[in-house]
């Protein structure tokens, strides 16, 4: 008949711990102090010990000694050397419990199989946009199984909230699921908390993510280049890219210029093409600046400044140029 593992589990937790008891019985046998009383063979009277702990609880119990059964048998006197064996098996068996509680030399139960449950802390995002949320599910302990998946949110009412998939199936290693929070225009700017929970048989997890709302940022656009430092030899030209950015929903058209200084005789010279670039809101416009030298052009640095307006709009940038 098969052995239930348990019983297995005691069994070699008692022989553990009763092997280590037994040597060190056999090595108190062996000490110098033990064998010189057990030649002497001179008795211990342990009753009178006994006695002397029992007087208080007879005062305060009010029993009498001589009528507990065995005292008889506890008032004859046993070998010194035997006391002194009880006394090293005490203090070494106590010494080795004690370590074995410690060091948790006791079997202790496997892990179960589990599963972990993570997510993207903290995202955020202006009113009237999408937050993403990356979901992660490990597999703990050989865990195997499908983890399904729910987010919630108790702070904004007219927040939408959708997990992909909301449910995954893990074999072993990781699955990924993301968290869309769509956030309308109207939501109240602040912090706010969402509960996600992953949840397989009789195994829950439970964890938070915080979206950040900041406002819409006023109608405005962007200038920006891909290169802001150029080295040119005499002669030589080159065109890199301008980009426009819509943002906070700005729309209108842009006007651009390029000018290069200082301005010396043959020097450098900087045009856009187009000159003119119409955004729409959350749209972007890109325009060519090219820069051009003469074989006098001077030696030297130069300062190219590009600049974008529309209405009481206008943005800048500068680009380096060195002449070689």
């Amino acid at each position: 008949m098969a052995q239930n593992p348990k019983d297995l589990g005691v069994r070699e937790s008692d022989q553990a711990l009763s092997q280590p008891l037994i040597r060190i019985v056999q090595r108190a046998k062996r000490l110098r102090p033990f064998l010189a009383l057990k030649r002497i063979n001179k008795s211990f009277r342990v009753w009178s010990l006994i006695a002397a702990f029992l007087r208080p609880a007879k005062a305060l119990v009010g029993f009498s000694i001589n009528d507990t059964v065995g005292v008889d048998r506890l008032k004859r006197p046993i070998p010194a050397y035997t006391m002194l064996l009880v006394l090293l098996v005490g203090i070494a068996g106590g010494a080795y419990l004690s370590a074995a509680m410690t060091r948790g030399l006791f079997l202790s139960q496997p892990n179960m199989p589990d599963f972990s449950f993570a997510v993207t802390p903290s995202v955020i995002v202006v009113q009237g946009s999408l937050a993403t949320f990356t979901v992660t599910i490990s597999s703990l302990y050989n865990f195997t199984g499908s983890v399904n998946l729910n987010a919630t949110s108790h702070d904004v009412a007219n927040m939408t909230i959708a997990l992909n998939p909301n449910s995954v199936s893990l074999l072993t290693g990781t699955a990924r699921s993301t968290l869309t929070a769509y956030v309308p225009i109207s939501t109240p700017t602040g912090v706010y908390s969402m509960t996600l929970t992953g949840w397989s048989r009789n195994l829950s997890h439970s964890t938070q993510a915080f979206l950040t709302i900041d406002p819409i940022p006023p109608p405005d656009f962007a200038l920006t280049t891909n290169s802001t430092s150029i080295i040119l030899s005499r002669g030589s030209s080159v065109t890199t890219s301008l980009t426009l950015s819509s943002l906070g929903g700005f729309t209108g058209s842009l006007n651009l210029t390029a000018t290069v200084s200082p301005v010396v005789a043959s020097g450098p010279t900087a045009t856009v093409n187009p000159t003119k670039i119409s955004l729409v809101s959350g749209g972007t416009g890109n325009s060519l600046l090219s820069i051009s030298t003469s074989g006098t052009t001077p030696k030297r640095a130069y300062t190219v400044l590009v600049l974008a307006t529309s209405g009481t709009f206008s943005h800048s940038l500068t680009i380096i140029l060195t002449v070689q």
